[in-house]
């Protein structure tokens, strides 16, 4: 919220600044947004699954994701809340119809932990 925040200006065109929830639904989502601001303006644009995620759940989805997302990149992204990100946002094909940067969500230190618990569940999976 606060960089699509900093984006508002009179006269300027603005990039749109699009997250989704990691962590409960969309609701939740903006009631948090609007406990810090009350102009929705200053919002960003809220995407979404069609499925429903458990927050720190380990998903088969966001494993592969993130492992051809280092493979592709060579960036090493966070596995709590990164894949979730990608994925949402490659499930919403509109948002590149104009140059579109991605803003990593967070440390990797949580990676310590998540790695290993990913890899004893999806063991066929391999990086």
């Amino acid at each position: 919220m606060f960089l699509s925040k900093a984006f508002v200006g009179e006269g300027t065109p603005r990039p749109t600044v699009y997250t989704c929830p990691c962590v409960g639904d969309s609701g939740y989502l903006k009631k948090q947004f609007f406990e810090l601001e009350k102009d929705e303006r200053y919002h960003p644009s809220i995407l979404t699954l069609e499925k429903k995620y458990h927050f720190g759940k380990l998903y088969r989805e966001n494993y592969k994701i993130w492992i051809k997302l280092q493979q592709q990149s060579g960036v090493v992204f966070d596995l709590l809340y990164d894949p979730l990100g990608w994925r949402t946002l490659l499930a919403h094909p509109e948002v590149f119809h104009k140059p579109t940067l991605y803003i990593h969500q967070g440390g990797v230190l949580g990676n310590e932990s998540m790695l290993p618990r990913y890899e004893r569940k999806h063991k066929d999976i391999k990086l």
